[in-house]
C-alpha cells in the first residue's frame, strides 16, 4: 500500500478533483479553491520530503586506516 502522505500526485490529483468541484458549484467555491490550494501545499511538501530523502540516502565509502 502507498503512503498517500508522502505521495505529492495523490494530493495534486486530489486538488485537480476540487478544483473542477468548485467550477460546477456557486455556494462555497471560494471555500473549495482554498481546499485545493492545501493540497497544493501538502503535494508540495510530500514532495520536499522525498527529495530531501533522495539526498541523504548515499553511499559514503568506507575510510581504510592503516
Amino acid at each position: 500500500m502507498s503512503d498517500f502522505l508522502a505521495n505529492a500526485e495523490h494530493w495534486r490529483r486530489r486538488a485537480e478533483r476540487t478544483r473542477a468541484l468548485a467550477a460546477n458549484v456557486v455556494k462555497d467555491q471560494g471555500r473549495l479553491l482554498k481546499v485545493a490550494e492545501e493540497y497544493d501545499r501538502l503535494a508540495a511538501l510530500a514532495e520536499h520530503r522525498r527529495m530531501a530523502a533522495v539526498q541523504t540516502t548515499y553511499y559514503a565509502p568506507s575510510v581504510e586506516r592503516d
